[in-house]
């Protein structure tokens, strides 16, 4: 065998090692789970304590679900534990796991769908019927995304981002670190709805014609509009009583409230480090 013909097939066995584990660090558990009743909409719960959350709204009859362990490589940029290696470990290879710890149920068109993961970080991606609604908690490690959905959202997340687009329900989210970013097509004109964070910025777009009685209130922010917002005039609510350390207190709420368009069910935005933007869309 001539050194070019050895050479390749040193670099073709290369390749498919190569191929071998970055086939097994990036794994993908892959459940289509048929709804009970295809004809009415569904209940979709997603939770996961590290990782992403990506859903996508669609012209079909079953939720279609992903579930990846995130690239290492990805992981190693994200946190330096991977280049800790205690003593004990010294010499030796690490074993790559790629389970995911994915639980999918449904009963009577209620979906619920679950990650189990700790240590490493594990992204859902999730396909749904457009008129679903959701119910979505993440803790650690990534966004949640939500696109083209017309049912009840309630989305929180503790540490990362909630991006909401092409919604046409209602909507109740919450982030305590990260941006709160929704676009809505169309809005139920009945239903309240509320948008928070605690540190990022709380950044919504409505329909031109929404009717709504807004409370606004941004602690360390500012507050922005394109609407012409009527600002009523209410006496400031003031809570009185002793506090957790038995001192005697009283405090004045800080809430703006105002009007939209005459006014309608309640809006609530909140924020305490990072600013409030009430958008019309163009």
């Amino acid at each position: 065998m001539n050194k070019k013909r050895i050479f390749l097939t040193f670099m073709l066995a290369v390749f498919a090692a190569a191929v071998m584990v970055y086939s097994q660090e990036n794994q993908v558990d892959r459940a289509t789970v048929p709804l009970s009743d295809p004809s009415k909409p569904a209940v979709v719960k997603l939770s996961t304590f590290r990782g992403g959350i990506s859903v996508k709204g669609y012209n079909g009859e079953n939720v279609i679900v992903e579930a990846q362990v995130r690239s290492k490589m990805i992981e190693r940029e994200r946190t330096r534990e991977r280049d800790q290696i205690s003593e004990k470990a010294r010499g030796m290879k690490l074993i790559p796991m790629s389970a995911t710890g994915l639980t999918v149920t449904e009963e009577n068109n209620e979906v619920s769908i679950k990650v189990e993961s700790l240590k490493h970080a594990v992204d859902l991606s999730v396909q749904v019927p457009a008129s679903s609604s959701l119910k979505i908690s993440g803790f650690n490690d990534g966004d949640i995304i939500v696109e083209n959905v017309s049912g009840e959202i309630e989305a929180t997340n503790h540490n990362g981002g909630i991006s909401l687009t092409g919604i046409s329900g209602n909507v109740i989210a919450n982030t305590f670190n990260g941006e709160l970013l929704v676009t809505f097509k169309q809005i139920d004109p009945n239903k309240p709805m509320a948008f928070s964070s605690f540190n990022g910025d709380v950044d919504v777009t409505f329909p031109g014609a929404i009717k709504a009685d807004v409370k606004m209130k941004s602690e360390m922010g500012d507050i922005y509009s394109d609407y012409e917002i009527q600002i009523v005039q209410q006496q400031t609510q003031k809570q009185e009583g002793k506090d957790e350390e038995g001192r005697y207190r009283i405090s004045f709420d800080k809430t703006v409230y105002g009007k939209i368009n005459g006014g309608g069910p309640e809006y609530t935005f909140k924020n305490y480090n990072g600013d409030i933007f009430i958008r019309k869309a163009k």
